[in-house]
């Protein structure tokens, strides 16, 4: 029987073994990670590097614990046959990268791999074996070897699966989750050297001579194996971290580039740079649609050459303070290349580098349909559709500005109605009237001298100021002029047509210093004209002041009416789109003992002019206050009662606590209540804005009335903590007679809802307004097409009706 030697091994470098493979397991499920995410001729590089450093890694593990083993006899290592096993090493470890790093890796993909690695491993083994030099035969112990090659796949597929599911890992518990896959994978890789080593038998030859050429001793093989391994795995995963450093930094920066690059380019506003001289450097699309120029033509264009004259300076001083390091928010008017004009608005900011400025970077808004949609209903609302001509509203503004700006120069305001035209237009048809009252106006515009304005006042009614007449007989001379122009018959489908005026004047400064005081006087001047007959021409004289006498006695009327209680509210119902019931608007009425209802068209502007609004008006306030609490109180659907506020009310500066005080005396919630203002309220925007920031912090709701026959812009309107628009009803009365009003109701209701307001249309009469608002998407409706106003028992019953 054979006598084997015994064995033993170091302890030592059994530990070392161990850790030289864990160090060499968690470097390559590091490296996997590289492989996956880089690309090209890095991920060659990784792949190949990798492979050689884990394969270096587990071979020393082999030879160092085989350095481990103690014998008595003397060994060699032959180095062609070591690096033979270091081949196999490699090869394996390559095959182990290669199969994980893959996108996607299928099942039986993963059993080949860990097939070819562990014959890897396990020729690298038994190749370290082969190269040992010693005067003994090795004897194996078959059962053991085989099962160090089930040792050798089961690590190997395990090695791959771990590697697998980590190349990608980013918990925050990755590091240590690796680590102690890392210490698995080198027990693994452990567990089968040692078995291997454990299938082995020494048994001793005297006659095997063992030649010392091509040998290296175990001791020097020892410290280079391990000084090697450890060098080549800290420098590779040295390598490793700085490059994981450098890709996130790139990721990060590809990442802020793409991010730039899609504002840039995908932003549908304009987007641009320019150098310190004001030429373009950068454009993005956006701004080529906007322009019309194509990106090659604004590139080194000056940015001047985009702007229209008058702007020019203006706009290069704005870049200028921009490149002193001033933000600036500006707004402009672009030249397009077909000729058109695009409204932009501009924010400009300096571009820094090293703390000096180095051009600008800037974003434009193109606001040109707001713009425009702005202008539009500017226009509507102080022109006439029908003749285009200025309406009352700018007329009264022309004559103001005119009449502030005049000092003592004369001029003449008249008053032209036109006689008996109800007559004539009922005879022709509304269609052939219109055509009329432009013929009309385009005649008395030629008669007028230069310098005059001619106005629509009315359906047939004209106003005109006449800048430095002579005194009232030159003022006459063309009042005659006037006359004479219209007493032309007009011809209307060649029929022909006769028309005759009458005019009232008033002359500034002797009848007057204010506009109200001379359209007044001009008014007063034509009804007493009237008196004799049509055609005549009348200035205006003192003694025509008769009136005042009446106004007086009307005034008087209102005092005692007040102290009475003759004045009495109907409510208006409005109704959402839908036809429910949301709301109603309180209207006073004056039941007169002796004379009966008594108009507000006449009571209303006397109690203006006289202060008597006042008392007036906080009256209806808090009876409308009262009812509504009455009908909550008696079950009816809780409803917003909307009154109207007169321009002496909302003057007042303690307006918000009488409104207040209302609110508490008649125990209402402020959120059933809707205050409705003029635009004509909102003329000092600063002080408009106070009084309705005060009148919103009680939690009551603001609307604008008659909105479109005012002064507010959108910019004005945006600034009012306002809820509601209401459409004057003279907008709505000419729906579907001319296309101007429609025109403007549909403006208004989408820019309503572009500010995140309600609209609500007054003065709606027939199914096909009613349509046209639904259609256009009108929040609210109120008119006689639903109810006409009603007394509170009536306005009860249908209330009722909604619970």
């Amino acid at each position: 029987m054979l006598q084997h030697v015994n064995e033993s091994y170091q302890v030592s470098l059994v530990l070392l073994s161990y850790l030289i493979s864990v160090f060499a397991s968690f470097t390559s499920l590091d490296l996997v990670g590289r492989v996956t995410s880089a690309s090209g001729k890095i991920r060659k590089l990784w792949l190949w590097g990798g492979s050689v450093a884990m394969g270096l890694g587990i071979w020393s593990m082999h030879f160092i614990a085989m350095l481990a083993l103690r014998t008595p006899l003397h060994t060699h290592y032959h180095i062609g046959t070591v690096l033979i096993s270091m081949i196999f090493a490699i090869a394996a470890s390559f095959v182990a990268m290669y199969v994980v790093s893959r996108k996607k890796v299928l099942p039986r993909q993963l059993f080949a791999g860990a097939l070819f690695m562990g014959s890897g491993i396990a020729g690298m083994h038994y190749a370290g074996i082969y190269a040992m030099e010693m005067s003994a035969v090795i004897v194996y112990n078959p059962a053991i070897v085989m099962l160090s090659l089930g040792i050798a796949y089961v690590s190997s597929f395990s090695a791959l699966w771990l590697a697998f599911s980590f190349r990608r890992e980013r918990s925050e518990k990755r590091l240590f989750r690796k680590i102690c896959s890392g210490m698995a994978m080198g027990a693994g890789i452990s567990g089968m050297h040692f078995t291997g080593m454990s299938a082995m038998k020494f048994v001793p030859d005297p006659d095997d001579i063992v030649y010392t050429a091509d040998l290296i001793s175990a001791d020097l093989l020892a410290y280079s194996v391990g000084i090697a391994t450890f060098a080549v795995l800290a420098f590779t995963m040295l390598g490793a971290f700085m490059d994981r450093q450098f890709a996130q930094h790139a990721a990060q920066l590809a990442a802020s580039q793409q991010q730039y690059k899609s504002l840039f380019e995908n932003n549908s506003d304009a987007v641009f740079q320019m150098d310190r001289n004001g030429r373009f450097v950068s454009v993005n699309p956006a701004i080529v649609q906007i322009t019309g120029y194509s990106a090659e033509c604004l590139i080194d264009k000056h940015v001047s050459e985009l702007l229209h004259l008058k702007e020019r300076n203006e706009v290069m001083a704005r870049f200028g303070r921009t490149l002193s390091g001033e933000a600036q928010k500006f707004g402009v008017s672009l030249k397009h290349r077909e000729g058109r004009t695009v409204e932009l608005n501009v924010t400009s900011m300096p571009i820094l580098s090293e703390d000096q400025v180095i051009g600008i970077y800037g974003i434009a808004h193109d606001v040109t349909e707001q713009i425009q949609a702005e202008r539009k209903i500017t226009y509507l609302a102080y022109h006439d559709e029908m003749t285009g001509l200025p309406n009352r509203r700018r007329f009264i503004d022309m004559l103001s500005t005119e009449l502030g700006r005049s000092g003592e120069t004369p001029l003449a305001v008249l008053i032209m109605d036109v006689d008996r035209f109800k007559v004539v237009n009922d005879s022709i048809g509304q269609k052939q009237g219109d055509i009329l009252i432009r013929k009309l106006a385009e005649r008395v515009l030629q008669a007028l001298p230069k310098g005059a304005e001619l106005a629509r006042y009315g359906s047939d009614e004209f106003t005109v100021i006449l800048r430095g007449v002579n005194g009232a007989e030159e003022t006459e001379r063309w009042a005659q002029k006037l006359l004479d122009a219209v007493r032309t018959p007009f011809m209307i489908d060649s029929r022909e047509i006769y028309l005759t005026v009458t005019i009232g004047i008033s002359l500034y400064p002797l009848n007057g210093g204010d506009y109200e005081t001379l359209l007044s006087q001009a008014d007063t001047a034509l009804l007493h004209a009237k008196k004799y007959g049509t055609n005549q021409i009348q200035q205006y004289a003192s003694e025509m002041d008769f009136r005042w006498e009446q106004r007086l006695e009307l005034e008087n009327g209102i005092r005692k009416a007040l102290e009475r209680d003759e004045f009495e509210l109907c409510y208006q119902p409005q109704y959402d789109i839908t036809g429910t019931l949301v709301g109603a608007e309180a209207l006073v009425r004056w039941h007169h003992p002796e004379m009966g209802m008594i108009s507000p068209a006449l009571f209303i502007p006397a109690a203006e002019e006289s202060g008597l609004i006042k008392p007036l008006g906080e009256w209806v306030l808090r009876e409308a206050c009262r009812q509504n609490k009455l009908w909550q109180m008696s079950g009816l659907a809780s409803i917003r009662i909307s009154v109207n506020l007169s321009i002496k009310q909302f003057e007042q500066p303690d307006l918000a606590d009488k409104v207040a005080a209302i609110l508490r005396e008649t125990g209402l919630a402020p959120q059933y209540l809707e205050l409705e203002i003029t635009e004509t309220m909102a003329m000092d925007v600063d002080r408009a804005t106070r009084t309705l920031h005060d009148l919103k912090s009680l939690g009551l709701y603001v609307s604008m009335d008659d909105f479109g026959t005012g002064y507010s812009s959108l910019s004005v309107l945006k600034q009012f903590p306002i809820d509601k628009l209401k459409i004057d009803q003279s907008f709505v009365r000419d729906l579907h007679k001319d296309e101007g009003s429609a025109s403007i109701v549909a403006t208004i209701v989408a820019m309503a809802h572009h500010l995140n307001l309600k609209v609500i249309a007054e003065g709606v009469e027939t199914k096909e307004q009613y349509d046209f608002l639904r259609e256009h998407q009108c929040d609210q409706i109120q008119g006689f097409y639903f109810s006409p106003p009603l007394s509170p028992a009536e306005f009860a019953r249908i209330g009722k009706a909604v619970v």
